[in-house]
């Protein structure tokens, strides 16, 4: 088998000043174009015996991007099994384009520098692991001899139907570049932990590792189909696209009921069987600005999916420090309540109450659910505009746009009333269909007037368009930088100053799918 060209005994090269040409040392120029590459490149990944396997499998995902640009070749939903509920699967040797992002975007983060340095991180790792380790076993192999020589690129795990809570029926896929090797050293490994009874297989270059008794019955529903042979996944990570670095997959239709049942007696037991429906496909990926969580929805249940408009998020203050906005709220609950109301009910019951609904209406003079629509509107946005925090009670408001705006501020007072704060601590007011609140006068009217938040380059860049969107939220840490000045010191405020604003964009289609980003901005 031919090793690789830029194996672990060489150093890894960080990137060069932003705009200047990436290089790898012995390797190609990363350009704005991604440029074809031979196959090879330092193979990354982890291995974990208890915390170690994990520790390894998360620490190489820092350093993927300064491999070669080939992100070719097979991937563990290929060898787990096509009956799976959940899948999560890491890749540090993903498509071109994201190891360009990804270099742009961790050379803005000082402490790569100082994480990657000139050595292999997952090296490092590991002799941390085995170092820390209890067991004097896993502590006498060495990562030179025992782990690089086999070790692949790409990682995955399968959950599927049965098992217990002791010991759920999960599948995990490891890449190997000599099976016989991997087995040998695997073999050895698990072998340390004495109360463990894990199973080895190998398949198609991947270690296959199950719970004891259900390794064979395994590769047969690998055999029968691999989770790549399933339609419904496919079409999933298809809508999903750019699949980056991590990228998981969940069936909430059978896996929410499977979950329930590995709960057995806790409170999740008593809780009515779940009728969610769809699922939910999601990737952690880089851009030259920003790293991101994105998502689909798909499949799910249109009764409860909403249309959203985030309009009053984007009109807030251009000096807002952060925000969270929640529209289509009104009509989720229509959709939603029934369902909510049933299993507030069991909880409730599980604890020995027999009508928790009636007795919050009773306790804040509310009919629910019609006013818990009219309170949260079809918009409600809660504020912080920039400020030193000196006061003791910070600068905060919220708008609600409603369908009964008086109603509306009604229940403010109510609610005021309830938890015993006065007109002094919180100020109201309603305009035309908006209820505003705030702990100052002068933000309540900061409120009403609004601004252009969302013309801004950092809100642009963090939620994006939020024309459709059901839940923003946006902080700029910039700002909450400046607060820090003087409390945070060494690699924590360094870290801080190198990013710029965390973003969430979520929404809705209103035919049972959607779509979400979680961003954080490199300054």
């Amino acid at each position: 088998m031919t090793e690789p060209t830029n194996g672990a005994s060489q150093p890894y090269a960080y990137p060069t000043p932003a705009g200047a040409p990436q290089t790898v040392p012995g390797e190609v120029t990363l350009s704005d174009e991604p440029q074809p590459t031979p196959g090879g490149g330092r193979k990354r990944t982890g291995l974990l015996v208890g915390g170690v396997v994990t520790a390894l499998v998360l620490g190489g995902a820092g350093a993927f991007a300064f491999q070669t640009l080939s992100g070719g070749g097979s991937q563990p939903a290929e060898v787990l099994p096509g009956d799976a509920y959940a899948y999560f699967r890491l890749d540090i040797d993903p498509s071109a384009g994201q190891k360009i992002a990804a270099v742009r975007f961790l050379g803005k983060l000082p402490q790569v520098k100082d994480t990657l340095g000139s050595d292999d991180p997952r090296k490092k790792l590991w002799e941390l692991a085995s170092k820390d380790s209890s067991n004097g076993c896993v502590a006498k192999f060495s990562y030179d001899d025992d782990i690089a020589p086999w070790l692949g690129d790409r990682a995955g795990a399968a959950i599927r139907p049965g098992g217990t809570s002791d010991a759920p029926n999960v599948a995990i896929a490891i890449q190997v570049k000599d099976e016989t090797a991997a087995k040998d050293t695997l073999t050895r490994l698990f072998a340390c932990d004495k109360n463990g009874d894990t199973e080895l297989r190998m398949k198609n270059g991947y270690a296959i590792i199950t719970p004891p008794g259900v390794g064979d019955a395994t590769l047969a529903a690998v055999d029968k189909g691999s989770l790549a042979q399933n339609a419904t996944f496919n079409e999933d990570m298809n809508a999903l696209g750019e699949q980056g670095i991590m990228s998981a997959w969940f069936d909430m239709g059978s896996g929410l009921k499977e979950i329930q049942k590995l709960g057995g007696t806790s409170a999740l037991g008593a809780v009515p069987a779940v009728s969610a429906k769809g699922r939910v496909a999601a990737a952690l990926r880089f851009d030259a600005d920003y790293v991101e969580m994105a998502g689909v929805v798909r499949g799910g249940d249109a009764t409860t999916s909403v249309k959203g408009n985030g309009g009053e998020m984007a009109s807030l203050p251009a000096d807002t420090l952060a925000a969270v906005n929640v529209s289509g709220a009104d009509k989720m609950i229509d959709g939603a309540w029934p369902q909510l109301k049933k299993q507030i009910e069991s909880l409730a019951s599980a604890d020995g109450g027999s009508d928790p609904i009636g007795e919050v209406e009773q306790q804040l003079g509310m009919k629910l659910p019609g006013d818990l629509k009219v309170l949260l509107g079809s918009s409600f946005t809660l504020a912080m505009p920039d400020q030193d925090l000196k006061s003791d009670v910070p600068t905060i408001g919220a708008k609600v746009v409603s369908s009964d705006a008086k109603r509306a501020d009604e229940l403010v007072s109510r609610l005021m009333e309830t938890a015993g704060v006065g007109p002094d601590v919180l100020t109201h007011k309603v305009d035309g269909d908006k209820v505003f609140v705030a702990t100052t006068p002068d933000y309540t009217d900061d409120l009403k007037a609004g601004g252009k938040l969302g013309d801004t380059d950092t809100f642009k860049l963090a939620v994006g368009d939020v024309s459709g969107s059901n839940t923003t939220l946006f902080v700029d840490l910039d700002k909450i930088d400046k607060l820090a000045q003087g409390q945070l010191h060494g690699e924590a405020k360094t870290f801080l100053e190198s990013l710029r604003a965390v973003g969430f964009n979520a929404s809705n289609t209103g035919n049972g799918e959607g779509s979400f980003t979680l961003r954080v901005l490199g300054d």
